[in-house]
């Protein structure tokens, strides 16, 4: 798979401290917790608003076979997307645009054992898939980040087999519609819904970030802290009109 650095936007590397230093901070795995209870999946020290009843529905559309191709592009530190794989047998690659968040995800994989995960540096519009590669696309919490978005549901239609399908999490403004881009990218919505309590749960998490701002600077260092404290800052008053959905599309035959 090849690297392709340049073409990345501001906003998809905006995390890159933050992704680097999470495993720091007791804090910031405390707040989510205390936000998520039972449903948050701290075995695998996601980051983002990921929770087990996500992970099972993700895992559940997917429509996977043991033995299958599994890709999760944006994939981070590799957490969702060796769960989900896990939970299915099939093998997984794993793309994601911060390169330290790559190399702890095949850290990771090796600790668990799964010799048939991968990963490697690339985007949402930019995998470095060979075409038709993968039965199955997932991601989480990471499409809101890319600026391309039609570049991005273009190339996710590109790497999925025929009758392949594309679930993720993401966040729909307004003046968005993701069916819509789907649609034009050649794949086919089947489910679109919002995640459950997902509002009230955002919004706890981000007043723990704001409530315990010195204790995040001094585990993760100011750069990562000042990202997440902006996100909670700009994000809120919003956040009620831009629900979190799951969406999961099927790919469908040149007409």
């Amino acid at each position: 798979m090849t690297s392709h650095t340049g073409e990345f936007s501001q906003a998809e590397t905006r995390y890159t401290e933050v992704l680097r230093r999470q495993r720091d901070s007791a804090t910031l795995r405390r707040i989510y917790r205390d936000a998520y209870g039972a449903d948050y999946p701290e075995e695998i020290d996601p980051f983002g608003f990921v929770t087990r009843t996500d992970l099972r529905r993700i895992a559940d559309l997917v429509g996977l076979r043991p033995g299958q191709r599994l890709a999760d592009i944006g994939c981070g530190r590799g957490g969702p997307g060796l769960w989900v794989a896990g939970e299915l047998d099939v093998s997984l690659v794993g793309v994601d645009v911060v390169a330290a968040a790559v190399a702890e995800a095949a850290e990771r994989s090796a600790e668990l054992g799964r010799a048939r995960a991968r990963f490697a540096v690339g985007s949402f519009t930019a995998t470095g898939l060979p075409a038709a590669s993968c039965d199955a696309v997932m991601s989480v919490d990471a499409l809101w980040m890319v600026w391309d978005k039609p570049a991005a549901m273009t190339e996710v239609a590109r790497v999925l087999t025929l009758g392949g399908r594309f679930v993720f999490t993401t966040w729909e403004p307004a003046y968005l519609d993701h069916r819509a881009l789907l649609a034009e990218a050649g794949l086919d919505v089947l489910v679109r819904e919002e995640t459950p309590d997902w509002l009230s749960r955002q919004l706890a998490v981000y007043r723990g970030i704001l409530a315990h701002r010195r204790q995040l600077a001094e585990e993760m260092g100011q750069t990562a802290a000042a990202v997440l404290i902006a996100e909670a800052r700009e994000t809120r008053p919003v956040l009620p009109s831009t629900p979190r959905l799951l969406i999961a599309a099927r790919r469908r035959p040149a007409r």
